[in-house]
């Protein structure tokens, strides 16, 4: 019998998790229990939904603009300024995994499906 959580309620898992402050828990398991299951959910998420990694452009490139910056006396009066050259900034790439999302689902419908639940700690 396969588990299926209803949309909303793996948005509010997804939130928990990315928060960082939950953990699976069930009742009267160990921690060896929760470690074995989500080794076994992982693998089957994984199997599911491989890393697929696409690359992009986080960051054109562009001409960082020279800035002047001044000392002033109590009085209000400049008293030196200095003046930091612009310089070019080059494209800054990265990679996002498209698969991420959705193995995180099914990883989290397995553990659910197993009897464990998120708790906020």
């Amino acid at each position: 019998m396969t588990h299926r959580l209803p949309p909303i309620a793996l948005v509010t898992v997804a939130a928990l998790a990315l928060s960082g402050c939950a953990t699976w828990e069930k009742p009267g398991a160990s921690e060896t229990d929760r470690d074995r299951d989500l080794a076994a959910c992982e693998v089957l998420g994984y199997d599911r939904y491989p890393p697929a990694l696409e690359r992009y452009l986080a960051t054109p490139a562009h001409f960082d603009r020279p800035e002047t910056t001044c000392a002033y006396d109590a009085k209000g009066h400049v008293t030196a300024c200095t003046t930091s050259p612009g310089h070019w900034i080059p494209d800054q790439w990265t990679t996002h995994d498209t698969n991420a999302a959705p193995r995180r689902a099914v990883i989290e419908d397995c553990m659910f499906g197993k009897g464990w639940h998120r708790e906020v700690k």
